[in-house]
């Protein structure tokens, strides 16, 4: 657990130091989130700048600590030669004791001593000239038996004194910076100020941090390089768009999450307050795998509170993901139990969308429409007349629409869910 909550907050610095960046750029810079050579790619019409950000509050500085980013950028830095392009180094590192700066002689020092066999057989090749074909055959092996590997690490053992580099070392000293970094919490407030220059302090804290970590975070997960790359431009148009808080797991462990939920409910609270409003929730497999056994007592409480005056108030519809078929119809044989009727768009065995939109052939006190995520689309959620969409966890599909409002609640337990929709009055239990 310890070791996965450093992973975490390692994660989390580095989307920190990632908006910083962000919001630092000229207008005709870019940033690569999770770069092609580093963390942080910040690419301008002349040259690359690339950040590598390191957190360890409970690690004391060692050169084995910081040797393989450093090796990683070597080795970046000797195609880049090779190749005639201009590019600076930063290792943004924070540990618990702490150092200045690094000087070359301790890392050459590093190299000419260290036994890790790891570092022997994944960068020596890449970094140093080795005049033995028979040898750089095997190095550059995409696969190499346990054979090849002791016959590189021998190799480098006996022969490392006299190998050379293959660039000069003190060219790439003077393009590469190392920076004692900040504490995880200063570097949060200064990213805060950063953004509070562009509304007022409480409105950037409450709102414009989350999403922007939100977007960050979102981002870097993705997998072309061209969905991953970012304008400052970019990213102030996404914080003006948005009227709430995202929620996401990158935002609830980034931020005070009883806060973040608190002003969620209370920005939905203003949106529930309106009766005719036609409402859709759409349940990521994901979700309702981890929530199999409370999905039904949120829907009952739902339709306790949100749908006991039909005179005045919609059916909402429940979608479920393609994978959560049998979750589903327990969800409805549950309704059936309370003589609460739903509306599947089913006719015999075969879906309807025209059934579904309309609600012919079905019960007139349906209470409300239940269907699986491959059967509808924003077209036919318009066409449902929807005004507001939850999406509840996490789906591929976008379900992006003019016509309706789109909130998306990446929470982990119906206890998230029944707290923002005032079932609840507290987040315990």
């Amino acid at each position: 657990m310890r070791q996965a909550d450093s992973t975490i907050k390692g994660y989390l610095y580095q989307f920190n130091k990632s908006i910083l960046e962000i919001m630092k750029l000229d207008d005709d810079d870019e940033v690569v989130l999770e770069g092609t050579i580093e963390d942080i790619d910040i690419l301008s019409p002349t040259s690359t700048t690339t950040i590598q950000c390191k957190y360890h509050e409970d690690k004391k500085f060692l050169m084995s600590s910081v040797a393989e980013p450093i090796l990683e950028m070597l080795c970046n830095y000797c195609e880049a030669v090779y190749i005639g392009k201009n590019t600076k180094y930063i290792l943004y590192a924070f540990f618990n004791d702490n150092v200045d700066h690094i000087e070359m002689t301790d890392f050459l020092n590093f190299l000419s001593k260290t036994q890790d066999k790891e570092i022997l057989i994944k960068y020596f090749h890449r970094i140093f000239t080795v005049p033995e074909a028979q040898i750089l055959n095997i190095a550059n092996k995409s696969k190499k038996t346990s054979s090849d590997k002791e016959t590189l690490i021998s190799y480098y053992k006996a022969n490392r004194a006299r190998l050379s580099m293959r660039v000069d070392i003190h060219n790439f000293w003077n393009c590469f910076h190392y920076i004692k970094a900040e504490r995880f919490d200063q570097l949060k407030e200064t990213v805060i100020a950063e953004l509070s220059k562009l509304t007022d302090p409480d409105t950037a804290a409450s709102m414009y941090y989350p999403n922007a970590f939100s977007f960050v975070a979102l981002l870097s997960a993705k997998h072309q390089i061209k969905e991953r790359t970012v304008t400052k431009k970019r990213l102030l148009s996404f914080l003006a768009d948005r009227k709430s808080v995202l929620l996401n797991k990158w935002t609830l462990e980034a931020t005070d999450q009883r806060k973040l939920l608190k002003a969620k409910k209370s920005y939905l609270s203003t949106l529930l307050a309106s009766n005719p409003d036609v409402r859709a929730f759409v349940f990521s497999d994901a979700f309702l795998s981890n929530n199999t056994e409370t999905i039904i007592p949120f829907i009952r409480e739902y339709l306790g509170r949100y749908y006991k005056k039909p005179k005045l108030q919609k059916p909402p519809l429940f979608v479920f993901g393609d994978n959560s078929e049998r979750i589903m119809q327990d969800v409805v044989m549950s309704l059936y139990k309370y003589q609460q009727q739903v509306h599947t768009g089913f006719v015999g065995t075969q879906f309807l969308a025209d059934s579904f939109i309309h609600n012919p052939n079905c019960p007139k006190e349906f209470v409300c429409k239940i269907t699986q995520l491959k059967n509808v689309s924003s077209s036919i959620f318009e066409q449902c007349q929807v005004n507001q969409l939850y999406i509840v966890g996490a789906i591929d599909d976008d379900l992006s629409s003019q016509n309706y409002l789109k909130e998306t609640l990446d929470i982990p337990t119906t206890k998230e869910l029944m707290y923002i929709f005032d079932l609840t009055k507290t987040l315990e239990g």
